[in-house]
C-alpha cells in the first residue's frame, strides 16, 4: 500500500484510510473487528472514527465504533495505526448530535469533554489527526482553535483539523496543518 503525507502534517498514511461509521449497527463487533483486521493486512493504517458513530446517530449507542474500535487497536503496536476521530458540532440545527445531551459547541469545554471520552473509549492515551465533524458557526473560530492548541500542547493530539466543508479557520495554525 502505498504512504503519502497527511496535508502539511508529519503523519504519513496508507492512501487509503478505513471508515468505520457503521460498526456497532449494520456491522457488530465482531464483523467490524474482522473487517478492520483485513484492511490492516491489506496495508490500511488510517481508521477514521468519530464520537457521534455509529451512523444513524442515536444517543443510545453513540461512541459504540470508537468502543469496537478499541477493541481492535488493543491488539495492534500503536504506532502500526494512524487514529482519526471527530468531535461533533451543531451543524448549524438541523443536526443535534447524540453525544452530551446535544449540547455539541465547539468551545473548550465540549472539545476538551469529547477528546477524553474518544481517548478513554478507543483506549488510548492520545489522538493521531483530531477533527471538528462539522464547524460551529457560533463559536468564534480563535475559541475552537485555542482549545486544540491545548490538547495538542497537552500531547492528547497530534494534529487537528475540519473534516467538513468549512474549516473553523483560514488562517495558518499548528493545529489546521493537517
Amino acid at each position: 500500500m502505498k504512504q503519502r503525507h497527511l496535508g502539511r502534517s508529519g503523519l504519513s498514511v496508507s492512501e487509503i484510510g478505513m471508515g468505520t461509521m457503521t460498526f456497532g449497527t449494520m456491522a457488530d463487533e465482531a464483523e467490524g473487528i474482522r473487517i478492520m483486521d483485513r484492511a490492516f493486512d491489506a496495508g490500511v493504517d488510517l481508521i477514521d472514527v468519530a464520537e457521534v458513530y455509529p451512523v444513524p446517530p442515536d444517543p443510545r449507542w453513540a461512541g459504540r465504533t470508537e468502543e469496537i474500535c478499541g477493541k481492535w487497536l488493543a491488539s495492534k503496536p500503536r504506532d502500526a495505526v494512524v487514529v482519526a476521530t471527530k468531535v461533533a458540532g451543531p451543524l448549524g440545527g438541523w443536526f443535534v448530535g447524540p453525544v452530551r445531551s446535544g449540547k455539541t459547541a465547539l468551545d473548550r469545554h465540549h472539545i476538551e469533554r469529547a477528546c477524553e471520552g474518544s481517548l478513554r473509549r478507543l483506549g488510548i492515551d492520545h489522538i493521531d489527526l483530531y477533527q471538528t465533524h462539522w464547524p460551529d458557526p457560533d463559536v468564534p473560530s480563535e475559541e475552537t482553535l485555542e482549545a486544540l492548541d491545548r490538547l495538542v500542547e497537552a500531547g492528547k493530539i497530534r494534529y487537528a483539523g475540519c473534516s467538513s466543508t468549512g474549516s473553523p479557520a483560514t488562517r495558518r495554525s499548528r493545529t489546521t496543518s493537517a
